[in-house]
């Protein structure tokens, strides 16, 4: 099975990147206006997004791994039902 490299339905960390661009934007408005070097604004990226990742509620990556169990099981039970006609 192939799956696209942006699906948010299917990829964990697309949904898990969803949270941490919201807290940054929340957190961190005015980041996108950093001026310096590759170096010192990877570092202030790195930074940035450690802090927000932190924010989480642990409890939101498990939802995210029980909801992504039933999306699976859901596309093999959907190919299971297609490959039937």
């Amino acid at each position: 099975m192939e799956i696209p490299a942006y699906s948010p339905n299917l990829n964990l960390i697309e949904n898990v990147w969803a949270l941490v661009k919201d807290e940054l934007q929340n957190h961190y408005p005015k980041l996108y206006l950093m001026k310096g070097s590759d170096s010192v604004f990877e570092k202030v990226i790195e930074k940035s997004i450690t802090h927000c990742s932190k924010l989480f509620d642990p409890k939101i990556h498990y939802s995210l791994a029980g909801l992504m169990i039933n999306r699976i099981e859901a596309i093999i039970k959907a190919d299971r039902w297609y490959t039937k006609y």
